[in-house]
């Protein structure tokens, strides 16, 4: 699995310049947390410094504290030198991949919106620095990342309309054998509750929307047995394919 790699400024200032070097040094060794300490001391000289938004942001980011990250990131995005603002757009849209990478099934729509705001920041970074070949090989990635997962969505909205549109109501018969057959599988008795629910579906039509419970009986029962369920395990979307910087 490849990832994101963001990008850490290495600047010296004066004043503050050896808690930020130490802090580089320490960010290089990947003691991230020790990095952010020597950040946050920098900080109580040069409290408004936008490279310090940067690099803080960016340890928040390896640390995996993405909201705390958006916050600093989304501060160094407003650096006048266009070039480095374009560098604090990239992690910004790291961080909400990351973030997309991170919501739970049945909330795709979170994930959608934090893909599109990944989209919209390396788009910004390309507008800042046109010579940024990292963020326009990356922005391709995000899109077709995207763009699946917003087919994903529509296929299952189109289905979901399609069992509601073709699908009876449940019979108050077929209500009843679920609700002993849920029963049973309570009781660990999944074979039992197996052959009731394939008998249902045989003798009542509205009662053909429960193939999904008898397969997951099966696989339970399979299971238990010792051996493979016979559906096949999803495995897609594991695989990150982002470019390492």
């Amino acid at each position: 699995m490849r990832f994101f790699w963001t990008v850490l400024l290495i600047f010296s200032v004066s004043l503050w310049a050896r808690p930020i070097n130490d802090g580089n040094k320490l960010f290089t060794n990947g003691d991230y947390a020790g990095a952010l300490e020597k950040y946050m001391k920098a900080r109580e000289a040069e409290p408004a410094n936008p490279l310090l938004f940067y690099n803080i942001g960016t340890c928040q980011y390896k640390l995996g504290n993405y909201e705390e990250a958006k916050k600093e990131l989304e501060s160094a995005v407003r650096m006048p030198d266009k070039k480095l603002a374009a560098k604090a757009a990239y992690n910004l849209a790291n961080t909400y991949f990351r973030v997309g990478e991170k919501v739970p099934e049945g909330k795709e729509s979170e994930r959608i919106a934090a893909w599109r705001e990944s989209v919209a920041y390396l788009k910004k970074a390309i507008d800042l620095d046109n010579d940024f070949e990292n963020a326009k090989k990356n922005v391709e990635i995000v899109q077709r990342k995207l763009k699946e997962e917003l087919d994903k969505q529509k296929q299952n909205q189109d289905q979901n309309q399609d069992n509601n549109q073709k699908q009876p109501p449940l019979s108050d018969k077929a209500k009843q054998v679920l609700a002993r057959a849920m029963q049973l599988s309570k009781d660990g008795k999944y074979a039992e509750a197996k052959s009731m629910l394939e008998n249902l579906i045989a003798e009542d039509e509205t009662a053909g929307q429960l193939s999904g419970h008898v397969q997951r009986l099966d696989d339970v029962i399979e299971i238990k047995a010792g051996r493979k369920p016979k559906t096949k395990i999803d495995a897609s979307n594991t695989d990150n394919d982002l470019e390492v910087i």
